[in-house]
């Protein structure tokens, strides 16, 4: 035994044994290396066919007969069939049950019978019924029959393609073909179409009847045989010319047609162009023109004469031209004529004055641009569409006020249609007659009218207000007496409490006739307020009217103020009382609806709204009324008998409310009134509301408060109000001054507590300014009547309105300065 001297040289060279395994190590990871990036390429190949094969709606399949059908489908399949991923390995006769039922036994008996057969091409088209989405789809097969040595399939191997889009357009151009064929066969003139070598590829019904010869032999017929020898020579050079230009041409000369009868033919004849831009032949369309030719001729032996016959018409209509100026030139009226395209022809000597012009500066202009219209904003429009109503026939009249130069003046306007002795229109004749004065004096009518009403209303309000003051002026003498009980007291302060909130709600009526209440809005459910107002309403109308409320939604809810929506629902209930006399049926009904109608000229508008309808059966509007009852003091009633304003409280709530009113009636059907008001989310519950509001006044701790009042009685009694609740006041008496305060020192208050009316800026703006200025600094505003208010609501800020009580004022002010400090947090 030999023995091996072992030293450190000899520990650091390796064995041959473990050089070898070192090497087959590092080639076996190149082999895997080589092996991944082939396998990684390859699923990238995969993956890039399958986002082809889903691109190009193609997906594929596998069917083994070795063992009966076990059928392979690809994820593309499935996706193309609407099958879920478990769906790969599906029965036969899933496949059979999804295609469509008018194409399932010719599919399936073409299948078997080219796996029966012998071709190992196989390719089928057919519909199938997806049952993802019930959509029907259809679907084009190109696939392989394997077979064995005895011919007998044993597999097969292809592809599903979505051909929906093509056969949708091989179905439209079949229909447009179709289409096409119908409409030419029941044309009454002969059309052809042409191909390149000038043979015919169609002809019509019409053709072919002129040619009396079949279809067949129609399209091939020599038309040279049956063209008049006198025209054959020009036709010739001209058609060449013609299909050589491949410009559109016409032809005309003589044919004879299947009865041996002469006719003169117009032809015409177009390019055809394939998509590509190529030109591909001619389609010719052929007009009988044998009626106009012989009319050309005796045309011509006309005119020999027709010199004389004009001579003696002309005349004839100069006198009846002298006469007719005449007439229109000493008429009162402005009066003119228009041709048929609105271009001014003549205008009498009245309408000229009118304008102060010549007629030569006017005439061939547009009626509608000449000064009559052109100066008043809209007029020209207007007077266009009146033309157009003409032209149709139709006569025109409307009312219309221009601004001249002799000045602004009413007219009535008309225009009618000129017809000559065949019934055509020619022109249009325009006429104004001047107004001015007549409606001057109605004016002044209706004024006295108004008048009459204003002082029925003022003299009411009055005696309303004096049995007010009465109340206020005898409970404060009685609360002067030192000797008078607590009890009795306390009575007579909440009377004028009371007499207090009903002069505001009268005051606030008046502000809702003039369309400048400051409203109050809450969100109340609707179907409940229309409820509660019908029982009100009861005894107004009378027992003899019917009412029936129709709630069609329970849970509609709005924001509007309450009071000014019960005043607008009775105000319209009364006006429907005197519609029926006494007697009828009155309907009230709630429902939601997707936005306004047009009306009075506006656009409609869109969102979610309420529609109140009051629907009477009673006399109806007379339609020259319809206009006009939404006017304050408008009545038709006798004099003491309506003041007017019923109508005009609801369309001012409405309006101002952001919403609006319609009306529909016809005389003798009754009338409906429709106000819409904007839809509102349901509010908190009613036990939150009911405590929020209850609450007492509760002290001011020490908050800071800016007043800006310029009367000094008011702002003397707010300031010592706030005072007695526990605010620090400071107060000013216009926004200059306030915004001078906080200019200093923007922390120096809590709160800005200010009138809206006053001299300068008004309290609204001075709001908007704290607001830019001072984010986060709370404003309340108070006013009793404000049209910047009624036009502009408050914008956000809190509004406490005049007269207000010690619990309304502490409440609104610790609101605002609670939301101040949570904003702070």
């Amino acid at each position: 035994m030999r023995t091996r001297m072992i030293t450190a040289d000899t520990l650091n060279d390796p064995l041959p044994e473990t050089a070898a395994a070192e090497g087959l190590r590092e080639h076996l990871e190149e082999i895997a290396r080589e092996r991944d990036d082939v396998y990684r390429a390859l699923q990238d190949r995969e993956a890039e066919l399958a986002r082809i094969q889903r691109i190009g709606k193609v997906g594929g399949f596998e069917v083994n007969f070795r063992e009966g059908f076990k059928n392979r489908r690809s994820p593309e399949y499935l996706m193309l069939h609407g099958l879920p991923p478990e769906a790969s390995d599906e029965t036969h006769e899933d496949w059979v049950n999804r295609i469509h039922p008018d194409d399932r036994d010719d599919a399936v008996k073409h299948f078997f019978d080219a796996l029966s057969g012998t071709s190992e091409d196989y390719t089928a088209e057919y519909r199938i019924i997806r049952p993802s989405d019930a959509e029907t789809r259809w679907i084009r097969v190109v696939a392989k029959i394997e077979r064995d040595k005895n011919g007998r399939a044993i597999r097969f191997v292809g592809a599903h393609i979505d051909v929906t889009d093509q056969m949708l357009v091989r179905e439209t151009l079949r229909e447009s073909e179709e289409r096409f064929r119908l409409i030419a066969d029941s044309a009454p003139v002969p059309i052809w179409v042409t191909k390149l070598d000038r043979t015919r590829s169609f002809a019509n019904q019409a053709y072919v009847d002129f040619v009396g010869l079949p279809y067949d032999q129609a399209i091939a017929f020599d038309w040279r045989k049956v063209l008049h020898p006198d025209d054959l020579p020009h036709v010739l050079q001209q058609s060449v010319q013609g299909e050589a230009s491949l410009k559109p041409f016409v032809l005309e000369a003589r044919y004879k047609n299947a009865s041996g009868e002469w006719r003169w033919l117009r032809s015409e004849s177009q390019p055809r162009w394939d998509p590509t831009g190529k030109h591909i032949g001619f389609i010719g369309v052929a007009h009988d023109i044998t009626a106009a030719k012989q009319a050309e001729s005796e045309l011509r032996q006309l005119n020999e004469t027709l010199e004389e016959r004009i001579t003696k018409r002309t005349a004839e209509l100069e006198a009846n031209e002298a006469r007719l100026r005449a007439i229109l030139e000493t008429s009162n009226q402005y009066q003119g004529l228009v041709n048929l395209h609105g271009e001014l022809l003549y205008a009498n000597k009245t309408a000229l004055a009118g304008i102060r012009t010549e007629s030569r500066e006017i005439i061939g202009k547009p009626f509608w641009d000449t000064p009559w219209f052109a100066t008043t904003e809209g007029m020209s429009a207007v007077v266009r569409t009146a033309f157009d109503t003409v032209l149709g026939g139709e006569a025109v009249r409307m009312e219309m006020r221009l601004r001249l130069p002799v000045g602004e003046r009413d007219f009535d306007f008309g225009m009618r249609p000129v017809l000559d002795r065949h019934g055509n229109i020619t022109g249009a004749v325009p006429e104004l007659v001047d107004i001015t004065e007549r409606r001057r004096g109605e004016e002044a009518l209706r004024q006295s009218q108004k008048m009459e009403a204003i002082g029925q209303l003022t003299g009411g309000v009055a005696h309303d207000f004096n049995n007010l003051l009465t109340i206020i002026r005898s409970a404060t003498d009685f609360l002067r007496r030192r000797e008078l009980p607590e009890e009795r007291r306390r009575r007579y302060v909440d009377a004028i409490s009371e007499t207090v909130e009903r002069a505001s709600k009268l005051t606030a009526q008046l502000l809702a006739f003039a369309r400048r209440q400051p409203l109050k809005p809450q969100i109340f459910n609707v179907g409940s307020q229309v409820e509660g107002v019908a029982q009100l309403v009861r005894p107004l109308v009378g027992g003899r009217i019917e009412i029936a409320v129709e709630v069609h939604d329970s849970d509609c809810f709005t924001i509007a103020d309450i009071a000014q929506f019960e005043t607008a629902l009775i105000n319209l209930a009364i006006n429907a009382r005197d519609a029926m006399e006494g007697e009828g049926r009155l309907t009230i009904a709630v429902r939601r609806v997707l936005g306004i109608p047009r009306l009075r000229a506006q656009s409609a508008r869109g969102g979610d709204y309420v529609a109140i309808s009051v629907a009477d059966t009673g006399s109806g509007i007379a339609p020259e009324n319809i206009d006009a009852i939404f006017e304050p003091f408008f009545t038709t009633k006798e004099v003491g008998k309506g003041t007017g304003l019923g109508l005009s409280q609801a369309f001012g709530f409405a309006k101002q409310s952001e919403g609006d009113i319609a009306v529909t009636s016809a005389p003798g059907q009754g009338a409906t009134f429709t106000i819409y008001l904007p839809q509102a989310q349901s509010p908190a519950g009613e036990k939150e509301a009911a405590a929020l509001t209850s609450e007492a006044a509760t002290t001011g701790r020490g908050y800071r408060v800016l007043v800006v009042e310029d009367n000094d009685d008011v702002g003397r009694f707010s300031t010592e109000l706030l005072e007695d609740l526990g605010y620090v006041v400071r107060r000013v008496a216009n926004a200059n001054a306030a915004l001078a305060i906080l200019g200093e020192n923007e922390f120096a208050v809590d709160l800005v507590f200010s009138d809206v009316i006053m001299p300068g800026m008004n309290g609204v703006e001075l709001a908007g300014t704290i607001r830019e200025r001072y984010p986060g600094l709370p404003v309340v505003l108070t006013s009793g009547y404000s049209n910047v208010l009624a036009e502009n609501a408050h914008r956000g800020f809190e509004l406490i309105q005049k007269p207000y009580s010690v619990e309304s004022l502490s409440r609104i002010l610790r609101k605002a300065i609670t939301e101040k400090l949570s904003g702070a947090r």
